[in-house]
């Protein structure tokens, strides 16, 4: 497919995991990929896999917690594309601990990470889709943890709770917008990825792990989430705003 150079697509956290996947497939669906990330060979490798698919990229290193970084992007973005059709807010972090023993800087510092990067994003995202008058999908990476608790896991549950429902308040205020722009939480359960790997180790143990109470007993990869990332920022989805979509294998039913 020729990618139709007038969509263009923002991923944050787009060197590895979710956010890689979901650059690949949005360039798949004809976008234009604007990948974000801190890791210049990281980035140019997610650039590398999406030509060589034969759709087109371009990367962009900042750091995605600093507002001063967003405002520059956000200005080199508007004065070099004609819309921003959808920004997928990906960038984040994990860490699982009890409670009495997370420190308060801890906390603060995934807060940062996971929470503070997505309400610049969304901001700065509302903003270049106001500025190109793009009716835009924007799409925040949250978690089933932020709808339901779980087990040493509380600075974690804190920050995606607060994702989830800041995507409802931003949704109310896109769709003040002319043209409207949808915003969304994709709350994924616990997926195959390198954040998973990262702290409980690549092993059949944690893929059984990955499974468990997982109704459909399969485990979830970071393509499974790309693809209905792909959907909420398409127009299939013009109905879809405000709403926290599952994708966890049935994990969150009960």
């Amino acid at each position: 497919m020729e990618p139709d150079m007038t969509r263009t697509a923002i991923i944050t956290g787009a060197t590895s995991g979710i956010g890689r996947a979901t650059a690949l497939r949005l360039a798949r669906a004809g976008f234009h990929i604007i990948a974000t990330g801190r890791s210049h060979e990281r980035g140019a490798e997610t650039v590398r896999q999406i030509k060589a698919a034969g759709g087109s990229a371009e990367f962009h290193s900042f750091d995605v917690t600093a507002e001063g970084d967003w405002a520059a992007f956000a200005d080199t973005v508007t004065k070099a594309h004609r819309s921003v059709d959808a920004l997928i807010n990906s960038a984040g972090s994990f860490f699982s601990k009890p409670l009495p023993d997370t420190t308060l800087e801890e906390f603060r510092d995934l807060w940062t990470a996971d929470v503070e990067s997505v309400v610049l994003g969304t901001k700065y995202g509302l903003r270049m889709m106001r500025d190109t008058r793009s009716a835009g999908s924007i799409v925040n990476i949250s978690s089933l943890a932020g709808l339901i608790g779980l087990d040493d896991c509380s600075a974690y549950c804190a920050a995606k709770a607060a994702v989830t429902h800041f995507s409802r308040v931003a949704a109310l205020e896109g769709a003040q917008m002319d043209p409207k722009v949808r915003v969304n939480s994709l709350n994924p359960g616990v997926i195959y990825t390198e954040m998973i790997t990262g702290a409980y180790g690549d092993s059949d143990e944690v893929k059984a792990f990955v499974m468990d109470g997982n109704a459909l007993q399969r485990v979830g990869t970071a393509e499974d989430i790309a693809s209905a990332a792909t959907f909420l920022a398409s127009p299939a989805a013009r109905m879809v705003t405000g709403t926290a979509m599952l994708v966890d294998g049935g994990r969150g039913a009960d």
